[in-house]
């Protein structure tokens, strides 16, 4: 099993997942944990659309090259999708 699987269902079972927070609480968790992990935001949109923030994102880098990744509606603060796992490459 991979850190992001490990993640992936702790973060599932969170009710309350902000975006804008400096240091999310439920980020604490996986702290507490000892998974080592690089948080990122972002936002994806269609190149030939203006609306230059169609969805955001929220990703989770795994040291074992593993991620964790959720998507939302931009300009919304809620509606994430739960969290998927990608697996490392290796």
């Amino acid at each position: 099993m991979c850190d992001a699987e490990v993640a992936a269902v702790l973060l599932n079972r969170c009710t309350v997942q902000p975006f804008d927070e400096q240091e999310p609480s439920y980020l604490g968790i996986l702290r507490e944990g000892n998974l080592t992990f690089k948080h990122e935001h972002g936002f994806v949109a269609l190149r030939d659309v203006p609306d230059c923030d169609a969805c955001r994102t929220e990703s989770l880098i795994f040291a074992d090259g593993s991620r964790a990744l959720r998507v939302s509606v931009a300009g919304h603060d809620g509606g994430w999708t739960r969290w998927a796992v990608l697996q490392p490459l290796h």
